[in-house]
């Protein structure tokens, strides 16, 4: 406790000598300082009505102990010495020395003055015994009034500083404390509501280790904040590294992503996420770690892929009578060349049959696995994909189901960069872009599919978003339709809104083709006029890998067999039969079974081994699946070819993943020719590992 600024400074004078202290209070008090006042005005010039002194409390000590004993007083009554004048020599007690030493035990902040004319030590002495000090000041007797004067007010004003500074350093330590204390609360509640969040809320620094995890995190990853902080994120979570480096270029460019990512749990299961990433940077600008909020958004994909998947049903059939007719034109061959076979024909003319029903059932072929693929398609799976493809797909689709007055123009430019997306979806997109053409079209036209390498280098005003500079593939639609009406061009976009009649059109196409594109982090520009056709143009971001270059084609070479044994299973007794003659005639022993218990009581009663299985997938009762499950207990490493009528896009499929998971890498779509069956089992039997020919999903 400290005086306040009205009382007076409380002086304490600890000498031996009576006449000391009578000497200290005519200096000090301020009834007798009127001859003081005058010296003043001698010495300084000042007038002695504008002189206001400092007033003063004294009180007196004889001995060493009994000013200890009055310091302490003071201090219990909370009315402190700020100043005492000790004199070195005070016989019998303490000297002045060991007196200074005891005050300042107990009054660290008591200003000394130390009053001398004779010392049994030396200044150094002194100094080692009391230290150098701030509170100390050495007074030579015989004294002079002004320096008295001038000291007492000098160091009673330093000590009430220290004290106005001490008192305000506290303050400013409670303040400190209590501001502490309340920021920590603040960031407590405020961890807690980022717990209560839905939201996963993670922190990483700029080396990729999290540095938070909250609660919702903890739920959708499984992972525990004891156990994420500290790790690398993308070991933690198994990002495509490829993505990430994509990512993480955006992010230090711009300070900001935001985009949809797989990732895995803890458990190994994938969640697709709608990820916000935020670069944090410090007061100087300097980034330092990054704030990255995930929504989990995995069902919601699952319905978004149940509603593309209908859309591409819709589109399909819009391409019906396409087909249809395409179909016929088909079987119109085969039927005419399966009679003349009955007929007694030279062996050229017999060939040239064989080969039109060759011809015409690979056109079928490929006509049904397009719109396999395409209807049947896998929504989600994020692969490099060759733009080049995509546009040769389409545009076998379109030649063959849309109306012979629409001339279809296809133009790739060499090198395409490949892009990170999914095949199903970009396909859709341009189908839905091409279906359009083909109904803006209605007395024909020119429809031009393009796909050419663009780099940005600034900006670009496009939907939903404007496009950041960098490498695109640019995909172009164009017709010479009716064009689109300015009025409409705002709204071509807006789910459910079309300008054709009712029943020809559901108005998602183009609303569709938006979303999916915005899902790829690309965009939209459209150029159109009233009776000058239009321009869709897709602007999707090129990938840093090198285009998927196109599988080599090699020669089916199938010489014949070695007398082997071949385990056949297949419910229809057509291409069973027709499997039998082909591998007899080819040197193999073929083992009919017409279902999976057929199967495996035949390989139960066999004399002798069973080389290899080529087996249907789809049965009833036990499907293929669960025939090389049962075929693989009873003979552990068999060679199986799997064989199915139901196309080859099967990646991602549950049949799919069994297959894999059962060791089965050979794979053949229905219907195939004998030349792709021999060439199969072949390099079945032989481990011949190049096997591009055949069209394999696993």
């Amino acid at each position: 406790m400290s005086l306040t600024e009205k009382q007076s400074p409380r002086i304490l004078v600890i000498d031996d000598n009576q006449g000391i202290h009578a000497d200290f209070r005519k200096i000090l008090f301020p009834d007798r300082r009127g001859k003081l006042n005058d010296i003043e005005k001698d010495l300084f010039g000042v007038p002695c009505e504008t002189a206001q002194p400092l007033t003063f409390e004294m009180d007196s000590a004889f001995q060493g102990e009994e000013a200890l004993a009055r310091v302490e007083a003071a201090l219990r009554e909370g009315r402190p010495y700020c100043l005492a004048f000790v004199d070195v020599r005070m016989p019998p007690g303490w000297d002045g020395v060991e007196t200074v030493t005891r005050l300042w035990e107990v009054a660290p902040e008591l200003q000394i003055v130390l009053c001398t004319a004779y010392s049994d030590y030396s200044w150094s002495q002194m100094t080692a015994r009391l230290n150098y000090s701030d509170r100390l000041v050495v007074l030579k007797k015989p004294f002079d009034t002004i320096e008295v004067l001038q000291l007492a007010t000098a160091m009673s004003t330093k000590w009430r500083l220290e004290q106005r500074t001490a008192k305000a350093l506290s303050e400013t330590r409670q303040r400190y404390v209590k501001e502490t204390k309340q920021a920590e609360d603040l960031i407590r509640e405020q961890a807690a509501l980022l717990d209560l969040a839905s939201d996963a809320i993670l922190v990483r620094d700029l080396s990729g280790n999290v540095s938070f995890w909250n609660k919702a995190a903890e739920r959708l990853y499984g992972y525990s904040a004891t156990d994420a902080i500290g790790a690398p994120l993308a070991a933690l979570l198994k990002h495509e590294m490829e993505v990430l480096a994509a990512t993480e270029s955006q992010l230090l460019a711009y300070g900001e992503w935001n985009g949809e990512l797989r990732k895995r749990t803890r458990e190994g299961a994938e969640v697709i996420v709608n990820s916000r990433w935020t670069l944090l940077r410090d007061d100087q600008n300097r980034p330092h770690s990054v704030l990255i909020i995930d929504t989990d958004i995995t069902e919601k994909k699952k319905l978004e892929a149940q509603f593309l998947r209908a859309q591409r049903i819709e589109s399909i059939g819009t391409l019906a009578t396409g087909m249809a007719h395409d179909l016929n034109n088909i079987l119109a061959p085969i039927l005419m060349s399966a009679g003349f076979l009955r007929w007694n024909l030279r062996e050229e003319e017999r060939e040239k049959a064989i080969g039109r029903i060759e011809l015409s059932v690979k056109r079928g072929a490929e006509i049904i696995q397009q719109v396999l693929t395409f209807g049947r398609g896998i929504d989600g799976e994020r692969v490099a994909v060759n733009p080049g493809s995509v546009v040769d797909e389409i545009s076998r689709i379109i030649s063959q189901t849309f109306p012979k007055n629409i001339n279809v123009e296809v133009d790739n430019q060499p090198g395409l960069w490949s892009i990170i997306g999914d095949p199903t979806q970009i396909h859709q997109v341009l189908l839905n872009l091409s279906v359009n053409a083909r109904d803006a079209m209605l007395n024909g036209g020119t429809l031009s599919v393009r796909a050419r390498n663009l780099s940005l280098t600034e900006p670009l005003p496009a939907l939903p978003t404007p496009a950041p500079a960098g490498r695109y593939v640019l995909f172009e639609v164009s017709d010479t339709g009716c064009g689109i009406a300015p009025a409409d061009r705002e709204r071509i976009f807006d789910p459910f809104f079309t300008t054709k009649e009712i029943g020809k059109g559901t108005g998602l196409g183009l609303s569709t083709a938006l979303g999916i594109v915005k899902s790829h982090r690309g965009v939209v520009i459209v150029d159109s006029e009233p009776g000058r056709g239009a321009t869709f143009r897709v602007y999707l971001p090129a990938s840093s890998s090198a285009a998927r270059k196109q599988p080599r084609q090699i020669s089916r070479v199938h010489p014949p067999g070695c007398g082997e044994s071949v385990l056949i299973v297949d419910d229809e007794p057509d291409v069973l039969a027709g499997m039998v003659a082909l591998l007899e005639r080819n040197n193999y022993h073929p083992l009919a079974a017409r279902n999976g218990e057929e199967a495996l009581a035949l390989v139960a009663s066999h004399q002798g081994p069973v080389d290899a299985v080529i087996t249907d997938i789809a049965m009833p009762t036990m499907d293929g699946v669960a025939l090389i499950r049962n075929l693989q207990g009873i003979k552990p490493g068999l060679k199986i070819i799997a064989t199915s009528g139901q196309g080859t896009d099967m990646n991602g499929s549950l049949r799919s993943q069994e297959l894999k998971l059962l060791g089965v890498s050979s794979f053949l779509a229905k219907p195939y020719g004998s030349d792709e069956l021999l060439t199969a089992l072949h390099q079945l039997l032989n481990g011949i590992a190049d096997t591009s020919m055949l069209r394999l999903v696993v």
